[in-house]
């Protein structure tokens, strides 16, 4: 048995714990790391991948010394498995802790000053514990390095820093052995390549396929019944079909269920649901609820208080939850190693059958699922990791790192030892004298080095930026005419809309009129065109191998379907066989005149690729030119008709016009902002705290180190340019013929993007204008209002609906009252003395003045009224008077109120 290979003290000491029988991963990865090879170990959850890690390990510590670091991307481990690792080492006399960012201080001192000889912490923690004096001096013993869920940092910026990291700690501690530990993985390859870094082999001990799987896809159709409680339940009847399917999975399962969405609304939506179908037993978990409602769940389903929890993907990762019978999918996964990892949580113990049922959504859903759970099945894990290589922003902050440990040295580094360590580090390996130059010479004009020196502010500068996870805030959206909070909308999906997008958000489309703090205002609209469903951030791109094999899939299944062959249950209304794409044509169809909808198979990011190509380029041409992009197609939305000559012109164009195009149309985008600012937190050109970038910034810094590293982040995590321009060459190459079709109304293949742009969810009770007018008045009647007479400087507060019709001064009587909205009270009597008594008033002075006696005419003339009016949101003096006038005209004061507050709201950006 390998147990047998262990030191003797070992031997025992596993024994005491229950370990009598090695795993798969053990089997064959005790030996691996008994021989001093660098070893990554591939394993499903439950197969014992830490053990067969540590056990080896602490075997070598016992025969020749040297300390071992256990770095995971996690807070904690498995609260089990650590509890007996902690029993292992006081049992073989080695100390082990724990150090990461909620550690208390009291413990932090203890490991200065009794150093233990197993730490476990977070890649984050090691970039403070290499400039630690006391830390380091252990450090420098360091003879193992365990990286945890390697998986989840080989495609991450996170992962990039702990690359260098490990390079820097080979300068302190000499050469490790490495040992990573991964779930299963498209591109082994790869990861190992990462985990050992340059001129290191690491031996791949892949077990993942020892693992038995039973995966289930299922497309509930809506009965009768479904449409009667669609109404009950606030919801499509397709979506109540689905529902009460999980429902029946939970209530026949013989234990525990996870279900898992893509989409912490869709969790909230479906475990909401699910709560009034089973009761309490059911219970939501994911990243935006607070820590202590996440340990109050694990700990409820662990102790089988709870039948079924609806998570994200904050529960794919080796939380202890205890055991899980089933794991439901709800809507596909999306991508393959998703399915495995989540359907891995139901049966993790060895020998047991992990199980999952996929419940889709529609026919091109459950085309998806039924792919990603064959190739899953089969184990063709899709090669799409997303790798930054040479990420400019990260080695900023490495570079003052290596300079701030060759200070507490007291040792001096010139560029070539730079260039040395860094280029040791995996996604480095290529990097360039001209990147390292560019990114010296910033941090040298951004005062965080002199040379290769410290400055004051490096300190600071690099604690503040070891954590390169973007902040994942999201704002509260209230409902601007009622008040009332609607959701909740993704900081990413904010910073990506401008004043007057309009919006989906809890069934209901909207404008979206401002941000205030943690706050985002929206307002309620009718029509549906152009609206962004509001989650588009979060969701997780499906790669193009399982788009072009879902395609192929939904070609055949409609040709047989229209040639009466199969039992294929859709609306087939106007498909035809000559409309159906085949993989060696591209199919434009052209619908309603001004919507084109291109049938390019290149999964999420490619078909973003091309969406936002096409977008751009063809914007010149004929004005402002919209685009949504899924999986399957591209929807291209004119504002007159579609130029099918040009279009065709664009997808023959040469690969450098197109990837110009492309970078200008990324640049020129508002997403480009939102990374811009992420990046310039790293690089330390804003400060954590910053919401925003000032447009001038992004331009003076746009061919800078922010701008290039913005671009190469969103070509990597967006874009799938490579797809782009292959389809172009195919076209080029007379391989992809290009077919134009116009139709008089969608089909069922134009019909899922189209009701995605203008999409409304079934759940709407729109709102009468007549109650939008009563809800803008009871809104405003509700307000306080502030009049300051400029007379007497006499100033009043009151509720609008408490101030009498002819509104006047209480002190001297006149109704020359202006309404301080905006401006400060205290700045507005300044300016009314300095006036009367005849100072000279700055420019500034003169406007506000100017501002205050046009709002006392209005509210001399109209009284009430005109204070009213200017309590409105974003109705000044000069709007005041547009509305009046229509009232004059004949139209109803709210009403007119609510389209100025509306106008304002969608032009808001031209007046900041």
């Amino acid at each position: 048995m390998v147990f047998d290979l262990l030191h003797p003290r070992l031997q025992a000491a596993i024994r005491e714990l229950g370990y009598l029988e090695p795993t798969p991963a053990q089997e064959r990865g005790i030996p691996a790391v008994l021989s001093g090879s660098h070893v990554l170990i591939i394993a499903p959850t439950g197969f014992g991948k830490t053990e067969a890690a540590l056990f080896p390990i602490i075997s070598r510590m016992l025969e020749g010394g040297g300390r071992a670091l256990y770095i995971t991307p996690l807070r904690s481990l498995n609260r089990d498995l650590l509890r007996r690792l902690y029993a292992l080492a006081e049992a073989l006399g080695l100390s082990m802790a724990v150090r990461h960012g909620d550690t208390p201080e009291s413990e932090r001192r203890l490991l200065a000053t009794r150093p233990p000889d197993i730490l476990i912490t977070t890649p984050e923690s090691l970039q403070i514990l290499l400039l630690h004096r006391r830390l380091r001096r252990s450090l420098s013993s360091v003879r193992f390095v365990v990286v945890d869920e390697v998986h989840e940092l080989v495609g991450s910026k996170r992962g990039v820093q702990l690359a260098v990291g490990l390079e820097r700690l080979v300068e302190l501690a000499g050469e490790f052995q490495r040992v990573g530990l991964s779930a299963t993985v498209g591109n082994p390859a790869l990861v190992a390549e990462f985990l050992g870094g340059v001129g290191r082999r690491v031996e791949i001990v892949d077990v993942s396929g020892e693992k038995k799987f039973e995966v289930e896809v299922v497309l509930p159709t809506p009965t009768d019944e479904d449409y009667i409680d669609a109404e009950k339940l606030d919801a499509t009847p397709e979506a109540v079909a689905r529902v009460k399917k999980v429902a029946e999975f939970v209530k026949s399962s013989g234990g525990a269920v996870l279900v898992f969405t893509n989409t912490r609304d869709g969790a909230e939506f479906l475990a909401s649901r699910l709560r009034s179908l089973l009761g309490s037993v059911v219970e939501v978990h994911h990243s935006s609820l607070s820590r202590e409602h996440r340990v109050s769940v694990e700990e409820r389903l662990k102790r089988g208080e709870l039948k079924a929890v609806v998570a994200t993907s904050s529960l794919e990762l080796g939380i202890d939850i205890g055991e899980v019978d089933l794991v439901i999918q709800y809507g596909s996964p999306r991508q393959v190693a998703k399915l495995i990892q989540r359907v891995g949580r139901s049966g993790h113990r060895l020998g047991q059958i992990s199980r999952g049922v996929v419940v889709a959504s529609d026919l091109e859903d459950m085309l998806e699922s039924e792919v990603i759970s064959a190739m899953a099945l089969a184990r063709l894990i899709v090669d799409d990791v997303e790798y930054h290589e040479n990420a400019l922003d990260v080695l900023v902050h490495q570079i003052v790192g290596i300079a701030l440990e060759a200070r507490v040295e007291g040792r001096d580094i010139d560029v070539g030892y730079v260039m040395r360590v860094v280029k040791r580090a995996h996604p480095y390996r290529n990097l360039t004298e001209d990147d390292l130059k560019l990114v010296l010479d910033f941090a040298e004009r951004h005062r965080l080095l002199r040379g290769l020196r410290p400055r004051r502010g490096s300190v600071r500068y690099y604690y503040e930026g070891v954590s390169t996870i973007p902040d994942e805030k999201s704002y509260r959206a209230v409902d601007e005419t009622t008040g009332r909070v609607v959701g909740q909308l993704d900081r990413e999906f904010v910073y990506a809309i401008e004043p007057g997008t309009k919006i989906v958000l809890s069934g209901r489309v909207w404008v979206f009129s401002r941000k205030e703090g943690e706050t985002v205002y929206l307002y309620p609209d009718f029509d549906i065109t152009g609206a962004l469903p509001s989650w588009i951030g979060e969701q997780i791109p499906v790669p193009r191998q399982v788009a072009q094999e879902v395609c192929t899939k939904r070609a055949d299944l409609l040709r047989e379907a229209l040639e009466g062959r199969g039992d294929l249950e859709a609306d087939l209304e106007g498909l035809e066989p000559d409309l159906v794409p085949m993989s060696d044509r591209l199919h434009i169809h052209i619908v309603g005149g001004k919507y084109a909808v291109l049938h390019s198979c290149l999964g999420s990011k490619g078909n973003e690729a091309l969406g936002l190509y096409l977008s751009h380029a063809l914007s010149g041409y004929v004005g402002p030119v919209g685009y949504r992009a899924d999986a399957y197609r591209v929807l291209l939305i004119f504002r007159d008709h579609v130029p099918v000559n040009a279009l065709e012109e664009m997808l023959k164009r040469p690969p450098e016009f197109i990837f110009r195009t492309l970078r200008n149309a990324v640049k020129s985008s508002r997403m480009f902002r939102y990374r811009f600012l992420q990046v310039a937190r790293r690089v330390g050109l804003v400060s954590k705290e910053a919401e925003d970038v000032p447009s001038k910034l992004v331009d003076v810094y746009m061919d800078d180190v922010p701008g290039i590293e913005t671009l190469n982040e969103i070509f990597v995590e967006k874009l799938d340019v490579k797809a782009l321009l292959d389809l172009v060459e195919r076209i080029s190459g007379g391989k992809l013929q290009i077919v134009v079709r116009r139709l008089a109304k969608p089909t069922l293949l134009e019909r899922p993007i189209l009701e995605e742009a203008l999409r409304l969810d079934f759940t709407f009770r729109g709102l009468s204008r007549e109650t939008l007018a009563d809800l803008a008045r009871k809104r405003i009647l509700n307000k306080f209002a502030t009049l300051l007479c400029l007379n007497c400087g006499w100033t009043f507060t009151a509720r609008a609906s408490m101030i009498p019709e002819d509104v006047s001064c209480q002190r001297c009587g006149m109704r020359a009252l202006a309404v301080v909205k905006g401006v400060d009270l205290e700045k507005a009597r300044q300016v009314l003395n300095k006036h009367k008594l005849r100072q000279k008033l700055s420019a500034e002075e003169r406007r506000l003045l100017e501002h205050l006696q046009q709002s006392a005419s209005i509210v001399l003339e109209h009284g009430k009224t005109g204070v009213i009016i200017q309590l409105a949101h974003g109705v000044g003096p000069k709007t005041a008077i547009r509305v009046l006038n229509k009232v004059f005209e004949g139209a109803d004061l709210w009403s007119a109120i609510l389209d100025a507050e509306r106008q304002y709201s969608t032009t808001r950006a031209f007046w900041d």
